[in-house]
């Protein structure tokens, strides 16, 4: 079955930037879409005109079927989307998500940050679980075809037992450094128990809204006993990648470089022997096991419980930067306010 898709905000992570029609992995939406068998893009709905017209010239010619709304409501009753994303900017997710979750679509595929604090994420849980629905949070780098390979290789025991994940990432917590959060969650696992990091925050906010940090170190205690280590900075390889060390060796990972493993004493393991998959988008296959997930099969990544995991930690690490502590999990504090504008 081909599920029909509805974007909500025609903005740079939904079609206008970082990928082009016929791009081997566009890294958007749209792109991601063009690519699948599994979904087709039914319609779109944003307030400015402008913006359609910039879609149109861009993406018409591989969307000539999708229709325009400027409501979620027109959109949702005319077309029945299956899957709605919204991609509006962050400090717009709650309201957006909730009117989505009202008009019942089959799933809904949430760009980060989620929300702007934890009781706005325990609103839209409680109100997704009740109606049934699936919310996947867009931590897309999650969905790299080497990612999603070398987390199978490791977790096929390449480097026997995963006892520590170092990933390397500053900037904003919830807004950029949330995807190497992520990354360290997809190789040691989505139990987190307690949080430790630091940072600062800077900047003037809208009212209501404490600023969001940027992160320069944290420590994340997993309930399995494995460690995750998010270096605030770029390390010897760039950014948004993770250095990963087994019982039995080690391993590297990332969107943007080689894969490499090695044993235990350090002799470098031959990863061509495996069936690397080719490049693609990381949103087609996030919307192919979204599809798959309505079809009967398994959860796609970054889903519910999962995504919740990385939302608390992020909320966690901005709890301990406050007040110099440890923080245990859940989160106290559920009502403060960042303002995380994605």
């Amino acid at each position: 079955m081909v599920y029909r898709v509805g974007i909500v905000g025609i903005g740079a992570i939904a079609a206008l930037e970082w990928g082009n029609p016929g791009d081997i992995a566009p890294y958007n939406h749209a792109g991601g879409i063009s690519q699948s068998t599994r979904v087709d893009l039914a319609a779109l709905a944003d307030l400015s005109a402008e913006r359609y017209a910039t879609f149109y010239a861009k993406w018409g010619d591989t969307f000539p079927k999708v229709n325009y709304y400027d409501s979620i409501a027109a959109m949702c009753a005319a077309e029945s989307p299956d899957i709605v994303s919204v991609c509006v900017r962050g400090p717009q997710h709650f309201a957006v998500t909730m009117e989505v979750l009202a008009a019942r679509p089959r799933a809904i595929f949430l760009e980060k940050p989620p929300t702007c604090s934890l009781q706005e994420m325990d609103e839209i849980v409680a109100a997704a679980r009740s109606a049934h629905i699936p919310i996947t949070v867009s931590y897309s780098r999650h969905w790299a075809p080497t990612v999603l390979w070398m987390e199978q290789l490791v977790k096929g025991g390449l480097i026997g037992d995963v006892k520590m994940v170092v990933a390397y990432c500053g900037s904003s917590l919830l807004s950029f450094a949330s995807h190497t959060t992520d990354l360290i969650c997809q190789f040691a696992g989505y139990h987190p128990t307690a949080v430790y990091a630091r940072g600062a925050a800077h900047g003037e906010t809208p009212k209501g809204y404490a600023p969001e940090p940027d992160l320069t170190g944290m420590l994340i205690e997993y309930e399995n006993g494995v460690t995750g280590m998010q270096v605030g900075v770029a390390g010897d390889h760039g950014s948004m990648y993770c250095d990963i060390t087994g019982s039995a060796g080690r391993a590297r990972v990332g969107m943007y470089i080689p894969p490499f493993a090695c044993d235990k004493q350090g002799r470098a393991i031959d990863l061509a022997q495996y069936a690397r998959p080719a490049n693609a988008s990381p949103f087609k296959l996030a919307y192919d096991q979204i599809a798959e997930h309505l079809d009967g099969g398994p959860r796609p990544a970054c889903t519910d419980e999962n995504w919740i995991a990385v939302h608390e930690i992020g909320f966690a690490a901005i709890e301990s930067i406050a007040i110099g502590a440890r923080v245990t999990l859940p989160t106290a504090n559920r009502t403060r306010r960042v303002f995380a504008n994605g």
